[in-house]
């Protein structure tokens, strides 16, 4: 609607008019700014690990080359549920893929580490079966995946699956 007044007329809508204006104008920068720290607060808090990262890690497994086909990758499990896994030969996925995991799987995790015995080890056996090696708890334990048993190989199957999911 459009109101034709006079000069004397025109000086008071305009104030009305310029007001609303304002009012609108402040609503939008409201919502840009809310909008603006969203944005910066999200990216803090998900920042993607990197490679960088991985000496903080709870959990690591590494698997290692073979004379044929295997699959080659690193990865590692962090406190707070992260995953990051590194694939670098004869995977589905290379490079860096992140995911996570539930608190149940990390009290499973701790669970298996803790009851991992020297036994679980198994003989090594042919020199084409690669090595899997997991670290945790300062500990460093090298094994052929084939001849793995007891809760070492239950750790290495459930590490597996996380893999899986990536």
């Amino acid at each position: 609607m459009v109101i034709i007044c006079s000069e004397a007329g025109s000086q008071a809508v305009r104030p009305h008019y310029k007001l609303f204006e304002t009012k609108k104008m402040n609503t939008k920068l409201k919502h840009i700014s809310i909008i603006a720290m969203i944005l910066i607060t999200s990216c803090s808090i998900s920042k993607k690990l990197d490679i960088n990262d991985t000496d903080k890690a709870y959990i690591s497994l590494s698997k290692g080359k073979c004379q044929k086909y295997c699959p080659v990758y690193d990865l590692w499990i962090f406190k707070d549920g992260k995953v990051l896994y590194n694939g670098i030969d004869n995977v589905e996925k290379i490079g860096l893929h992140e995911t996570t995991v539930s608190t149940k799987v990390l009290k499973q995790i701790d669970a298996l580490t803790k009851a991992a015995d020297i036994n679980d080890l198994g003989r090594p056996k042919g020199r084409d079966l690669p090595l899997t090696i997991i670290r945790f708890n300062d500990k460093t334990v090298a094994f052929q995946e084939s001849r793995a048993k007891g809760n070492l190989l239950i750790l290495n199957d459930l590490i597996e699956k996380i893999k899986d999911t990536i």
